[in-house]
């Protein structure tokens, strides 16, 4: 559509430009650029042309108008006898005057021998036929007649060339210039004088110079002389190209300087012009690429430019007129068509780019599906309604080994299916999560029914890019008379308890809501509670379990919210995990334990448990490095536990930065062994020197089974040259059971509880070497 409307404004302004042009309205423009181009080719006169004017001089030496035939014979006689090759009057003589000077007139012609010329007119009637002004018949037996018609353009009325010829009945009569020039070759039927010719290099005599003798005789030896009026009383004067207005016999003249010069014009008029502003038109119509505006003005100067260039060189080496005014308006009309479709497709790009940004406003433009605002923007119905959330598992470890592109793919996977799921609102509401929506029939053991499908349709393996991925999913559900808001509220709720709880489906539950309100107010005084001073640390004491002697102590941290009372460091460590809280919380602990550890008493070591997610965060070695050069602490002294986690993605990169640590002096421990992700892998991928057993090994497990398994994993890493601490150790027959064992330290209540660093400092004081349980 687009097209068509281009094709059709561009025909109807080149239709208009051509209306205008034939109108004349570029005329003026054209005489202008005419007027430039002429001056640029100026070619000298011959020299062989003479103009003898009748001027205002003459009128007022002779002092009587019209003139005595007899003057023009004296005249005549006068040039005869100077030698000159012929004598052309451009005075109309078709009227008798006094017998005596009109007999003396004809002799003066006969003496002439006929090498003297009388114009000849010819005018149209108002019935269309052409009358002849001829002169009278004495003198037309003793002299030639020669047409001294001048051509006048119509829009203008500037002269520009004249008729070669004119038929008086049977007999044709020759153009001045035509019959002086004597030319012995074919004419075109209008012959253009050439202005470009010096009109300055034709000579110009006043009539009385002439007859009086002020004119030396050799400037009119061997020369062709034109006759005529000059005077501004006589009113024989023509506006031409270049020249502005000149008299009749000097146009005359410039005419038989024209076919002198050899110079026969060709005027071509407007069409070629109009032709190559079609010719472009048309290409940057079909051209299929949009140009720039910078681009399209730079084009349409140089063919500007260039056209002037090719009309200029036509005129001189061709001898071709070309009008190039209707070019160069074109080419206007051209700019003024490209500015407008620029605008045009402006205009279309804004309202394409509003359309996408209210599109982006309610839609996800990965997969197509409606957005979590556009899902809550839907018109409000009154029936209830139902939403169930799906969260697709293990998307953070897809991205950071597979790529976001790849990831988002397998998404849209997953959004085509659930397009074809039968439930009319669909959406993806978190990068991982999608919901979907419909009316609440009222039956919650459906509703269950429906996500669990919805979980075996979509769980399992999915084919992206040559890849075989395997996907879990679990979803969470609500229903009930409220805004889609509130039930998607509800339903990622049920979604979280899910996880939470281990389990693939489940419905929202009121008491969910108190939980989650704790959530969200935690992770914000949380966020308080570093810059409060709500958060301290304890230090719980590690033992060698032969000497009895402390080791070392376990930093903890503890949070006593001003409110909520003391907040379970198991609660708002995995929130600050959640939230990426744990990377600042991390650093402070760091350098609070490190700071404290120097008013010790004693060298004993201070442990700091380090989250994967802290590990693997951008600095983390240069934070180590601050913190022991901060506080001063020598870097044997402290040991980083580092917790068994499915988050360590890049375990070459987390194995570069132990070593590196390992250099300084720092010590390496794997905390809660037994209970996390790929336990054995460790001893292969990641430098470490200790092993702390989970207390869930240790606390309360008495039967040969649990012994056998706690002395398998003292014995594995003891055999692999790590030392071990267990944990959970409560009662003397544990510690001397883990001794017995071949474990290297213990920690638990049995030795102390978790204390603060002053009484920690108290006790070291009090004595060093002091035995503990």
């Amino acid at each position: 559509m687009r097209q068509l409307i281009r094709w059709s404004t561009t025909a109807a302004a080149m239709l208009l430009l051509l209306a205008l042009a034939l109108a004349g309205v570029l005329a003026s423009l054209d005489n202008r650029i005419l007027d430039w181009r002429l001056g640029l080719n100026t070619v000298p006169a011959s020299g062989d042309t003479v103009v003898i004017q009748i001027d205002s001089k003459s009128l007022g030496e002779i002092g009587v108008w019209p003139w005595p035939r007899s003057l023009y014979a004296s005249l005549l006689d006068k040039l005869m006898d100077a030698g000159v090759d012929d004598v052309a009057f451009d005075i109309d003589f078709s009227s008798a005057s006094e017998p005596f000077g009109d007999a003396l007139f004809t002799a003066a012609l006969e003496q002439a021998g006929g090498y003297a010329w009388l114009a000849s007119f010819a005018q149209l009637q108002a019935d269309g036929d052409v009358a002849f002004s001829r002169p009278l018949p004495q003198f037309a037996a003793a002299a030639d007649p020669v047409l001294v018609n001048v051509l006048l353009d119509p829009l203008t009325g500037r002269a520009h060339g004249l008729p070669i010829a004119a038929m008086d009945g049977e007999t044709a009569i020759p153009a001045l210039a035509v019959a002086l020039a004597r030319l012995d070759r074919d004419l075109p039927d209008v012959l253009e004088v050439d202005f470009s010719i010096e009109m300055a290099g034709i000579p110009r005599f006043g009539f009385t110079d002439v007859l009086y003798g002020r004119v030396d005789p050799a400037l009119l030896s061997g020369r062709q002389v034109i006759v005529g009026a000059s005077a501004i009383e006589l009113r024989d004067f023509f506006t031409v190209p270049r020249y502005g207005v000149v008299p009749g016999p000097v146009l005359q003249a410039m005419a038989l300087e024209t076919l002198k010069s050899g110079r026969i014009l060709t005027n071509l008029g407007l069409l070629p012009g109009f032709l190559v502003t079609l010719a472009l038109a048309a290409a940057l119509l079909i051209y299929r690429h949009r140009l720039k505006m910078p681009v399209v003005v730079v084009l349409l100067v140089g063919v500007s430019i260039v056209g002037e260039a090719l009309a200029l060189f036509a005129y001189g080496a061709a001898h071709l007129i070309v009008s190039t005014a209707s070019l160069h308006a074109g080419l206007l009309v051209l700019l003024g068509l490209a500015l407008a479709d620029n605008g045009y497709h402006h205009l279309l790009a804004r309202r394409a780019a509003q359309e996408r940004l209210r599109y982006l406003a309610t839609h996800d433009p990965a997969t197509g599906l409606l957005s979590r605002q556009g899902l809550v923007d839907l018109p409000a119905e009154a029936a209830p309604r139902m939403m169930i959330v799906l969260y697709v598992q293990a998307m953070d470890e897809m991205r950071a080994t597979l790529g976001h592109e790849l990831v988002e793919r397998l998404l849209a996977q997953i959004a085509h299916r659930l397009l074809h799921s039968g439930f009319p609102e669909v959406a993806r509401t978190a990068p991982a999560g999608f919901a979907l929506a419909d009316r609440d029939h009222g039956d919650s053991s459906r509703l269950a029914a429906a996500a669990r499908q919805l979980i075996r349709t979509l769980s399992g393996s999915y084919s992206v890019d040559g890849n075989r991925l395997h996907v879990d999913i679990i979803a969470g559900y609500a229903a009930g008379e409220t805004s889609r808001g509130d039930l998607l509220n509800r339903a990622e709720t049920a979604v979280i308890q899910a996880r939470a709880e281990r389990v693939a489906v489940r419905g929202f539950d009121p008491g969910d809501q108190a939980v989650m309100d704790r959530h969200r107010r935690l992770d914000r005084d949380l966020r308080q509670a570093l810059n409060r001073n709500q958060l301290h640390l304890v230090f719980q004491p590690q033992v060698d379990l032969k000497s009895r002697e402390i080791v070392g102590a376990e930093t903890l941290v503890r949070w006593n919210h001003p409110e909520l009372g003391p907040i379970s460091p198991v609660e708002f460590i995995s929130l600050a995990e959640e939230t990426g809280l744990i990377v600042d919380l991390g650093r402070w602990i760091l350098w609070e334990a490190c700071r404290l550890a120097t008013l010790w008493p004693s060298p004993i070591t201070v442990a700091v448990n380090i989250s994967p997610i802290q590990f693997q965060h951008d600095g983390f070695v240069a934070t180590i490095e601050a913190a022991l050069r901060r506080s001063g602490l020598p870097a044997h002294r402290l040991e980083l536990e580092i917790t068994e986690s499915e988050r360590v993605a890049d375990p070459a990169q987390v194995r570069a930065d132990i070593r590196h640590l390992q250099t300084l002096g720092l010590r390496v421990s794997i905390d809660d062994f037994g209970t996390g992700y790929a336990s054995l892998s460790y001893f292969r991928e990641l430098p470490f020197e200790t092993v702390k057993i989970d207390q869930s090994f240790v606390r309360g497990r008495t039967t040969q089974a649990d012994l056998d398994l706690l002395a398998a994993m003292i014995r594995l890493s003891t055999s692999l040259e790590k030392l071990t601490i267990a944990e959970g150790v409560e009662d003397a027959a544990c510690a001397a059971r883990l001794e017995a064992m071949g474990c290297t330290y213990g920690q638990g209540y049995y030795f102390s509880p978790p204390i603060s660093s002053e009484e920690l400092s108290a006790r070291l004081l009090e004595d060093p070497h002091r035995k503990w349980g």
